[in-house]
């Protein structure tokens, strides 16, 4: 071997064993696992080889800076992410997915699966919120819940809106994008709707309402379409024959004011008195102050059950429903005589007319609608007098105003029911010739019928030949 070549190839030792020698010096470098920092002295040649120094085997997932490779004579740090176990929870399907990751962020776990998340996507770890480029632990076991937004489509409100949201809730998206419900409004879907896709709402903004029920107004807020549910939705219910102004399948009135009327019915049972009456019977051999009593009166009694009406308290109506007689009523029998001297017919008469009671004298005769009244079959109250002053009772009649300026306290004659004296004034029947017999309530007798009466003399002075 040449002297040149040797030369060359102990020169290459020598540089090979210094070069070795480098290598095997110890150093020091500073090594980060898992964000805890402490300085390592190693005759290690690479990376990789520091860490399995120190105890640390590396997985496919770990993350390791610069890779375990690389000549420890180009770094003096090295950077190590340990992979953990990491489940993520991916609302709103409910699915979950499990792995070993060292990614840092939410952000980097999601690309894993091949989600890109954005800021406004909602974030929990291990239940607690967290933003998207927070840094998860390092070292142990990480749950990632993830739930997207979800656009809410809100329409009713001044304006219609489009809100993008994470929240749980529909109410507590509404809530965190400003959207404030007072009591009474209302939502086409539920306040506590899981949001689990894009949703479309409507909104309906209440009203005041003063509500009227009970002796009492309640001043409430309601969104309902109609009178019906606004009442229910306050807690008050239409029982049996109650009722509402305005009715219940009306909408809200624009004044705000609903009035609920409690409707109470009551049956009364009621004991009433039947009111005999007195038949006349004539005898001619008698004279006319005699009259005798062949039969006494007796009144008799029935039952009533009467319906009253109540409304919110105050009685409305009375119906009778019912009436059983429980003992007939026996009528007053009375003869009378008849038997009178003839009285002399007086001057202007147009003819006689034999009464029963003798032959008198009539300047006029008519035919008229005849009724009949007593002191307490008159109206809505009893009168006892005549517009005379004289009692009401039988004998008497009562005619118009018009009639009764002519021919007050004179005499006609009724055929059945005798000779009376105009002493009272009555409404009289509109269109028609009209008288009222009197009765006394004991011996009153309905009547109703068209008859012929006589005026009788003399004849009134201010009678100008015929009636107004």
């Amino acid at each position: 071997m040449k002297t040149k070549t040797r030369w060359y190839i102990l020169s290459g030792l020598l540089v090979l064993l210094l070069i070795t020698g480098i290598l095997l010096m110890g150093r020091d470098v500073t090594v980060t696992v898992d964000g805890q920092t402490s300085v390592l002295h190693t005759r290690a040649l690479t990376v990789g080889g520091a860490l399995r120094r120190m105890g640390i085997t590396l997985t496919q997932t770990d993350q390791v800076d610069p890779p375990a490779a690389t000549w420890l004579s180009r770094t003096t740090a090295i950077k190590l992410d340990r992979s953990r176990p990491v489940t993520v929870w991916v609302d709103p399907m409910g699915t979950h997915v499990e792995f070993e990751s060292a990614a840092k962020t939410p952000r980097d776990v999601l690309l894993l699966l091949g989600i890109t998340a954005i800021e406004d996507d909602s974030f929990k770890l291990n239940g607690s919120p967290i933003q998207i480029d927070d840094t998860l632990p390092a070292g142990v076991s990480v749950l990632l819940q993830y739930k997207p937004v979800v656009t809410i489509d809100l329409s009713g409100t001044a304006k219609k809106q489009s809100i993008q949201s994470a929240a749980e809730t529909l109410g507590q998206a509404l809530w965190e994008s400003g959207v404030h419900l007072r009591g009474g409004d209302s939502l086409s879907l539920p306040f506590t709707q899981a949001l689990d896709q894009n949703e479309a709402v409507k909104f309906a903004q209440a009203v005041p309402l003063a509500i009227s029920v009970d002796g009492k107004t309640i001043q409430a807020n309601s969104a309902a379409k109609t009178v019906g549910e606004a009442l229910a939705a306050n807690g008050i219910s239409l029982q049996n024959l109650d009722y509402s102004t305005p009715v219940e399948d009306s909408p809200l009135p624009k004044d705000g004011k609903i009035t609920v009327v409690r409707v109470k019915l009551l049956v009364l049972d009621e004991q009433q008195v039947i009111p005999y009456t007195v038949e006349y019977n004539y005898d001619s051999s008698l004279s006319t102050a005699t009259k005798i009593v062949t039969r006494a009166g007796k009144s008799g009694l029935s039952n009533v059950r009467v319906v009253v009406r109540y409304e919110n308290g105050t009685e409305k109506s009375r119906e009778t429903e019912s009436k059983v007689v429980l003992q007939e009523a026996v009528n007053e029998q009375v003869t009378t005589g008849t038997q009178t001297a003839n009285p002399t017919v007086p001057p202007g008469s147009i003819g006689t007319i034999d009464t029963g009671n003798g032959v008198y004298g009539y300047y006029l005769t008519m035919s008229v609608h005849a009724t009949s009244y007593s002191p307490c079959n008159s109206g809505s109250t009893c009168m006892d007098y005549t517009a005379s002053g004289a009692p009401v009772t039988q004998g008497v009649i009562a005619v118009t105003t018009a009639w009764y300026r002519i021919l007050k306290g004179y005499k006609i004659y009724v055929p059945g029911y005798g000779i009376a004296t105009v002493e009272d004034t009555g409404g009289g029947i509109p269109g028609e010739n009209w008288i009222d017999l009197g009765y006394t309530d004991e011996e009153y007798i309905p009547w109703s019928k068209w008859v012929t009466v006589y005026f009788l003399s003399p004849t009134p002075t201010n009678f100008t030949g015929s009636l107004p």
